[in-house]
């Protein structure tokens, strides 16, 4: 049954509704040229969520704010896989964030 909820498109919608709710109750700010976007200051410094259906990525320069996070939203939705370091794999893409204000994307 979920694996069938799981590919209609209202379940990807009532998703949305939801994660934006709860962004928001937390004081992110949804971007208003792309809805999939949201931000706000933590600590003195922009924390991003990027996100493309249920596969989120957040980026902050401190770490225990990102762990913070990734607890509370997990403490929502349930486990959730994450990733840290300088080189990411997101939707099919590398990141590469070693070269400091640079990112290179590559497909596989």
């Amino acid at each position: 049954m979920s694996k069938a909820l799981y590919g209609m498109l209202k379940s990807a919608l009532l998703f949305y509704k939801k994660l934006v709710k709860d962004l928001k109750s937390v004081g992110f700010k949804i971007n208003p040229y792309d809805p999939c976007v949201a931000n706000k200051m933590s600590y003195g410094r922009q924390m991003t969520v990027v996100w493309y259906v249920d596969d989120l990525k957040v980026s902050h320069v401190d770490p225990v704010r990102v762990t913070k996070f990734c607890s509370w939203i997990q403490s929502i939705y349930g486990p959730c896989k994450v990733n840290r370091g300088r080189v990411h794999e997101y939707l099919g893409m590398d990141l590469d964030y070693r070269t400091p204000g640079v990112v290179r994307v590559s497909m596989i």
